[in-house]
């Protein structure tokens, strides 16, 4: 029984990565035309290299969701009091402007990342 049942979680488990490892799908498009129209892709890439600013591939594995939706959202605030952000301009030399994003399509950007960044 123990051992159907482990059999039964790892399948649910497989297929639920397989269908997009949890990625809201329609977030996720609606955060691809936003990425687009705000401008987000003059500066930077996911998963193609640096431009501008860095490649966004993998940064929701390396950053919380707060942390994202307060430097999409708030830019200026974290480039002047938040310590990551500080080194990200010290390395990167240009500051990351204000594109006045909403946190509800900070949201769905960050879940147009997540998607490109698992390709």
């Amino acid at each position: 029984m123990r051992r159907m049942l482990a059999f039964s979680v790892l399948g649910t488990a497989v297929v639920l990565m397989a269908a997009g490892k949890g990625i809201n799908q329609d977030l996720a498009a609606k955060g691809e035309k936003l990425f687009k129209q705000k401008g987000c892709m003059a500066c930077h890439t996911i998963g193609k290299g640096r431009l501008v600013g860095p490649d966004l591939k993998g940064v929701t594995e390396r950053r919380k969701p707060e942390w994202l939706i307060a430097m999409i959202t708030n830019p200026d605030s974290m480039l002047k009091y938040d310590p990551i952000a500080k080194q990200l301009l010290k390395k990167y030399k240009t500051p990351m402007t204000n594109q006045n994003v909403s946190e509800e399509e900070a949201k769905a950007i960050i879940e147009y990342i997540k998607r490109e960044s698992g390709k």
